[in-house]
């Protein structure tokens, strides 16, 4: 019986994900324990900047950046903060981590405030630095200014960098809240929604993030528009959801600009589905660094949606989202170096991918690897470890690792031969009309393999997988009518 060869990704990661989760919460008062400077008053509207707080947000140009990189390199360190938030958020200049790391670091050893939160920012989401999660919230506990709290109390609801503690976590979200910041007010209201730390309170959430988003701050607007999406308040408004999600995607935030142009793509919540405009706006998100609106646009270069196919950009944003670390994108990379998409097969490369997105989950790149063991592709045989990241894809619902696994126990490879276990599988591939499975399925009613012999399911089973374009079905049919 023969294995069935993993396909190539299509487009499958077209979704919105709950938003509510961010580490770009920047101050929303302005020290003033560090020496004075000519920068100290435009820092706090930069840090508006960096929280999305629009309303008080900064409006770069290239002859202010290019004064306050002047003063920033001659050692002021709020021009240093303001430098880095440019080339963090790509404000009049292209955005550059490591940049904006570097000048972080300067401003935060100067022992600004500012600097140490930006510094934390960097840690946090490994921007130009290595991801540090316990050193970035030693950052923001050391800044204490407001959305420093915000974001520390992200630290303490997620546990990430300090211990697992939603109840301090909200402690810290209300505090910043009172202080004013709008960040803050859309981390509490996540807090309700899920009832961690706090007695869960869908209608104290809305109220929340209704206050802040009205305030112009567009990752509210972006949380509100998920809340009204899903039904939170009680049934689904998807034109509202858009009217939120379009605000937010206008002001820059890149979460929503993914959102509103799936939601072109998809038709939803708009009078009419535009893939031309949702291709843009995704564009839009992947160019501000969105990795996964980087693994969207380039699906949409793959497929030709809303853009003209061009294998080579897509291989271009699979890559820099893999590289981000996103599964999806790695598997989707996996795809294209495996079968030669713009000219050359890489399967070493390929595994390498497959496996990277394997160890995060992906059950995807779980059942292609599984096959890459199986058939020695990429990598060296090993009937084993195919058997293991088979069953973990088939276990999840992966329908070709179904398949494989079966094919497997009925053939005895990577495992003794155990027909009813192979059947087992078999059925659940073949009712989702896997051909493959199909076909195999059929083998084993015509034979009495794991199954009471019945001969004329078989032919039948055969036939639809034959019919399904399983050219191995169509030659058993052959043979059995010459016999």
């Amino acid at each position: 019986m023969k294995q069935e060869r993993p396909n190539l990704g299509i487009f499958r990661t077209l979704r919105v994900a709950l938003i509510l989760w961010a580490f770009c919460c920047v101050p929303c008062a302005f020290s003033s324990d560090a020496a004075k400077s000519k920068y100290e008053s435009s820092a706090g509207n930069y840090a508006a900047l960096m929280d999305y707080d629009m309303a008080s947000a900064a409006k770069p140009n290239s002859k202010f950046f290019k004064e306050a990189k002047s003063a920033a390199d001659s050692g002021d360190p709020y021009a240093q903060y303001i430098v880095g938030v440019c080339y963090y958020m790509g404000a009049g200049v292209e955005r550059d981590c490591q940049q904006a790391a570097m000048n972080f670091s300067k401003s935060a050893f100067s022992g600004n405030k500012y600097g140490q939160l930006g510094l934390g920012f960097c840690m946090m989401e490994g921007c130009g630095l290595e991801e540090n999660p316990k050193a970035a919230a030693g950052y923001f506990e050391k800044s204490g200014l407001a959305s420093a709290k915000n974001a520390l109390g992200v630290c303490y609801y997620k546990g990430a960098g300090t211990e697992f503690n939603p109840k301090l976590a909200v402690e810290l979200f209300k505090d910043a809240a009172s202080k004013g910041c709008n960040r803050a007010k859309a981390s509490l209201g996540r807090a309700y929604i899920e009832g961690l730390g706090v007695e869960k309170n869908l209608k104290k959430a809305e109220e929340l993030l209704v206050e802040a988003a009205n305030a112009g701050n567009a990752i509210a607007q972006n949380n509100l528009a998920v809340f009204y999406m899903e039904g939170m308040s009680g049934h689904s408004d998807e034109f509202t959801a858009i009217e939120w999600y379009k605000k937010s995607a206008d002001a820059g935030y890149p979460p929503a600009q993914l959102a509103i142009g799936l939601a072109y793509i998809q038709g939803t919540g708009v009078p009419r589905a535009d893939s031309i405009k949702g291709a843009q706006w995704i564009l839009k998100a992947a160019e501000a660094g969105n990795i996964e609106a980087m693994n969207n646009i380039g699906v949409c270069y793959f497929n030709g949606i809303g853009i003209e196919k061009n294998y080579a950009l897509a291989m271009h944003w699979y890559e820099k989202s893999a590289l981000g670390g996103y599964a999806i994108a790695q598997n989707n990379l996996g795809d294209c170096l495996i079968n030669g998409v713009g000219g050359t097969v890489n399967s070493e490369e390929a595994v390498r991918w497959y496996r990277r997105a394997a160890f995060q989950g992906n059950v995807d790149a779980q059942s292609n690897l599984g096959y890459c063991f199986l058939a020695g592709i990429g990598t060296g045989k090993s009937a084993a470890d195919a058997i293991k990241w088979l069953k973990r894809a088939a276990e999840a619902g992966d329908v070709a690792a179904q398949s494989n696994l079966g094919t497997c126990y009925v053939n005895g490879e990577g495992t003794k031969v155990d027909y009813a276990e192979g059947v087992k599988w078999l059925k659940l591939a073949a009712d989702k009309d896997d051909p493959q499975a199909l076909g195999n399925l059929g083998a084993c009613y015509y034979n009495g393999l794991g199954v009471d012999k019945n001969t004329l399911k078989g032919i039948e089973l055969m036939r639809k997988a034959a019919k399904l374009g399983n050219d191995d079905a169509r030659k058993a049919l052959l043979r059995i009518r010459r016999q």
